[in-house]
């Protein structure tokens, strides 16, 4: 069998598919007319999707054109097209095998080793339950040229599945000594054969054991069960077939030893030691080779057809390579009889050596991509598989080779491939999923759970464009940043929200945003806006903003309007003095902005002027000191509707109050 070179374990590209565009750009058979009119195509890749726009252009400017050119219709289109994303039939299975996905990494991290094989086990069994309920969910839709081609994919890949557990997990963990009993299950399971119904066909179109015995296809069904050690129905043919009175006194005989012989057949226990197994089974095919010397001496007298073909199950049975050869028509098929009937207690590490022998049997040419997959695996080619695996199916490559990883095998890969073979096959499969706007979610836990640099900067590049056009959505965005430590994109991604926010006259979502960045100047901008508000309406209603982001804020504008505004609560409550210490603790503290301080001198006016001292000597100078600050900025007749003459009044105010607290102190 031809095999891969290394040259071919480098990333491989897509299979290239035609995109038919309706109607056509140019003209039916006009090619050449239009493209000598001056005309090329460009197109715009969509950044988050799989759309790709195309247009008409032109090869030069029509400015420079020295004559004019014809014009079609075809020249105003657009096309939107879209290439290799994830069919909607698939999205139950895509979040089915993610949430085992997503298991196997959270018990790796867990223990900090490879996962344990028992672990391992059942998540396997739940790669292959969604794969087989993918396939009865595509048996039970319409038919069509897709849900064949889908229903297909899924089969090969739970073949592929099952046999790479049998190999590497099963057998291998120590839980059994032979493979046979495990790779037989799996032939029969996913490549089974003789089909029950040319059974149900062959017992109904006989109505006694004479037109069994001449039915032509019942001798080929018999050496196809054998084939496949499907020992017990071969007896209860055989017991069907024996009574015929057409056949001949031999051949009944013989029928009814070889039924009883099936039935006899030694089947490993685990309570047996392999000797004691090794000696029934010795027994058992020596009985077998008895009786093949026995009928063919009596073939060599006379020709018997029924003897003849009877010759035939016993030599399968007896494992006589030709025969099984001769009967078997895949490679699965010859390998399954070699084990079960010549080395009935082989373990894995035989499998290469006679899956070798088998496969040289067969030509290679005529093999299909299921068959290479399948022998590369049981040759133990493991880089060549895991590049047929990719050819099957993306999903089939990637999480193939995770499990390679947890199981320990994949050290022989990286050897061969230029890449590392899981990160890309996730990475790749991650991409895949991006194509489809409902597993975007799904695509970051596979980009993430990769752990490298390409990855995370995949991620990044990808949630800081991606529309978030609910809070929801935000939200989950954000918990992916926050998961896989995406810094700079959670920047990039609290900026959006919070000029989104801004933008919607959501202020205080917009500040909660705004503070998780440190970005002080949006948030100065946001406090200017509602300070101006205030200032404009004289209604303070912006309590409840600066409420919802009190607890997560200690920028110097959000403390200057919550404390403005327990100002004005006190003052409306009749606790002047504690309203000053507030109004005193703004000034003193300078959390206001410049053209905050003039509206606050003002604000202070009635609390000097009332009767009641509020403002003691020092506290009063202070006062003047910011109000002597704000003069020297003053270069027009009003800074920020302050006027002169409200200052001059000021100024009085704090000379009164100044001499009120030297007398009463």
């Amino acid at each position: 069998m031809a095999r891969l070179g290394t040259d071919k374990f480098v990333v491989e590209r897509e299979k290239e598919v035609a995109t038919r565009l309706s109607p056509g750009v140019f003209p039916t058979g006009r090619q050449s007319e239009w493209s000598a009119q001056n005309r090329t195509l460009t197109h715009s890749v969509h950044p988050l999707t799989n759309s790709v726009a195309l247009c008409v252009a032109g090869k030069q400017p029509r400015e420079q054109l020295k004559t004019d050119i014809r014009t079609y219709e075809q020249d105003q289109r657009i096309y939107v097209c879209g290439f290799g994303t994830t069919p909607d039939e698939r999205l139950s299975f895509v979040n089915d095998t993610h949430a085992v996905f997503s298991a196997i990494q959270s018990i790796m991290d867990a223990r900090e080793t490879h996962v344990g094989v028992d672990a391992l086990l059942r998540m396997s069994a739940l790669y292959r339950e969604a794969m087989l309920r993918q396939v009865r969910v595509l048996q039970d839709a319409r038919d069509s040229e897709f849900v064949r081609s889908e229903s297909d994919v899924f089969q090969a890949m739970h073949a592929v599945w099952h046999l790479l557990e049998i190999v590497y997990v099963t057998t291998n963990a120590g839980l059994s000594a032979s493979v046979v009993p495990y790779y037989m299950e799996w032939l029969n399971f996913n490549f089974p054969a003789p089909a029950a119904a040319d059974g149900e066909r062959i017992i109904g179109s006989s109505p006694d054991s004479n037109a069994l015995a001449q039915n032509p296809d019942v001798w080929p069904y018999v050496q196809k069960l054998a084939l496949r050690g499907h020992v017990t129905t071969v007896a209860n043919m055989l017991e069907r077939i024996a009574p015929a009175q057409v056949l001949s006194a031999a051949a009944s005989r013989w029928a009814r030893e070889l039924a009883q012989t099936a039935r006899d057949m030694p089947l490993a226990s685990s309570d047996e030691t392999s000797g004691s197994f090794n000696a029934r089974w010795r027994r058992w095919n020596s009985g077998l080779q008895s009786m093949a010397t026995n009928i063919g001496s009596m073939l060599d007298k006379a020709d018997d057809d029924a003897l003849s073909a009877l010759a035939m199950v016993v030599d399968v049975m007896r494992g006589d390579a030709d025969s099984i050869s001769r009967v078997g028509d895949t490679w699965q098929d010859v390998l399954g009889a070699v084990l079960l009937y010549s080395e009935p207690t082989a373990q894995t590490e035989r499998l290469p050596a006679l899956a070798q022998l088998v496969l040289e049997q067969f030509e290679s040419d005529d093999f299909t991509l299921v068959d290479r997959t399948l022998a590369a695996l049981v040759r133990h080619e493991l880089p060549e598989f895991l590049v047929y695996c990719n050819q099957i199916d993306a999903w089939l490559s990637a999480h193939v080779s995770d499990l390679m990883q947890h199981i320990g095998i994949l050290d022989s890969c990286r050897r061969v491939f230029k890449v590392e073979p899981r990160e890309h096959y996730l990475v790749f499969l991650g991409e895949r999923y991006l194509t489809h706007e409902g597993l975007w979610r799904v695509a970051m836990d596979y980009f993430g759970l990769c752990r490298t640099r390409v990855s995370q900067n995949i991620m990044g590049e990808y949630i800081v464009r991606m529309p978030l056009e609910s809070d929801r959505k935000a939200q989950q965005v954000l918990r992916v940043c926050e998961r896989y430590k995406l810094t700079e994109a959670m920047e990039r991604v609290h900026r959006q929200l919070g000029r989104q926010k801004w933008q919607r006259g959501r202020l205080g979502a917009a500040i909660a945003h705004f503070v998780r960045v440190s970005d002080s100047s949006a948030v100065g901008q946001i406090c200017d806006q509602l300070w101006a508000e205030y200032l404009a309406s004289g209604q303070l209603t912006y309590g409840p903003i600066i409420d919802s982001v009190l607890a997560t804020s200690a920028h110097d504008r959000v403390r200057f309007l919550t404390v403005y505004r327990d100002f004005h609560e006190c003052y409306k409550g009749g606790e002047f003095k504690r309203a000053g210490k507030l109004l005193l603790s703004i000034l003193v503290g300078e959390i206001a902005p410049s053209h905050a301080v003039p509206d606050l001198l003002v604000d202070s006016i009635p609390l000097l002027e009332g009767d009641a001292l509020v403002f003691g000597a020092d506290d009063t100078l202070e006062l003047m000191r910011c109000a002597e600050s704000v003069a020297q900025s003053l270069v027009d007749s009003d800074v920020c509707g302050v006027g002169r003459d409200e200052l001059s009044i000021f100024n009085v105010a704090c000379a009164r109050n100044l001499a009120r607290s030297y007398v009463m102190q």
